[in-house]
């Protein structure tokens, strides 16, 4: 069962192939074809238009934009931007994502478009996002076998928070983050295992292949990314989407981010006695070992206003 995903996992390609593949699969009409060939036509554009300056550029009005997204399997013209824009910026280098991010923010100072840019994004990740499918995605942690989570670059950030929160909470989970640890990590994966993966953006091969290897060794394979593309959704049981474009050079980890820590919040509440057990013997380790600066005062079973 795949969860969050629409139109977008249909078809991997360029974006060109991938609009004219939706065009001829939906049998769109001609006004809605008009919006597709707008789109086709200068993907930049549309990259960041507004429904209105779509509507203009297409020569139709504003609700056509509107019922050509739904008619692709959208909610409507933002997720569908969202997707052309993962798409788009997907096929640019580094310095050219740079450039056209600095001629979207203008004269906005680069701490306040950062900021904004984030928070706007934990906000539409908030409003989107299943959340009975991160409860699932959790309850399918606690019960496997094995569970290993797997991401390279700066996505590695968001698979170790995963990791660490997960193993404190009791459900040991193996970190894998460049191509010798995933091979090893992955080489003896079975049924009843689960196999979480991050990756953004331009994506990273070792991923593509870890998704299919997990999926071709019988083990469940959860999938957070920005675009449902085809190569890794095919293998995906479950899939959950993150925008990931920033206001810079790179691609954000903060909406991953999120998703890993809701993940953990719901791993911590599945069973929150033997959690709360875990965390203390990892707490007692960290005391034993000196790893903290700041000692902690044992509650000794006194009540918070009582401390």
């Amino acid at each position: 069962m795949q969860y969050a995903k629409n139109a977008a996992g249909d078809f991997a390609g360029t974006l060109e192939d991938w609009l004219r593949h939706l065009d001829e699969k939906f049998s769109l009409t001609p006004a809605a074809h008009e919006v597709v060939q707008a789109v086709i036509n200068d993907p930049r554009h549309a990259s960041f238009a507004s429904a209105a300056e779509l509507a203009q550029k297409a020569d139709v009005n504003v609700a056509t934009i509107t019922r050509t997204a739904q008619s692709l399997g959208f909610s409507g013209w933002p997720e569908l931007r969202q997707e052309i824009r993962t798409r788009f910026m997907s096929k640019l280098s580094a310095p050219e994502v740079s450039v056209v991010h600095q001629q979207e923010t203008g004269n906005e100072r680069p701490f306040d478009a950062a900021m904004n840019r984030q928070m706007e994004q934990l906000t539409a990740l908030r409003r989107r996002t299943d959340r009975n499918s991160v409860k699932e995605i959790a309850k399918l942690i606690a019960g496997a076998k094995r569970r290993i989570v797997v991401g390279s670059g700066s996505f590695a950030s968001i698979a170790n928070i995963l990791a660490h929160h997960a193993t404190l909470c009791g459900y040991r989970m193996e970190l894998a983050t460049d191509g010798v640890m995933i091979a090893n990590a992955l080489g003896d994966v079975k049924e009843n295992d689960v196999v979480i993966i991050f990756t953004f953006w331009r994506l990273y091969n070792s991923a593509i292949r870890a998704a299919a290897q997990a999926k071709a060794k019988g083990a469940t394979t959860c999938v957070i990314t920005d675009a449902a593309v085809d190569a890794l959704a095919k293998n995906a049981d479950y899939l959950l989407l993150a925008p990931a474009e920033s206001t810079s050079f790179y691609a954000t980890v903060v909406p991953g981010i999120g998703l890993a820590e809701a993940i953990s919040a719901e791993l911590g509440a599945l069973n929150p006695e033997m959690s709360a057990r875990s965390i203390a013997d990892f707490e007692e380790q960290w005391q034993h070992q000196d790893l903290l600066f700041t000692k902690t005062a044992p509650m000794a079973g006194k009540p918070f206003d009582q401390l």
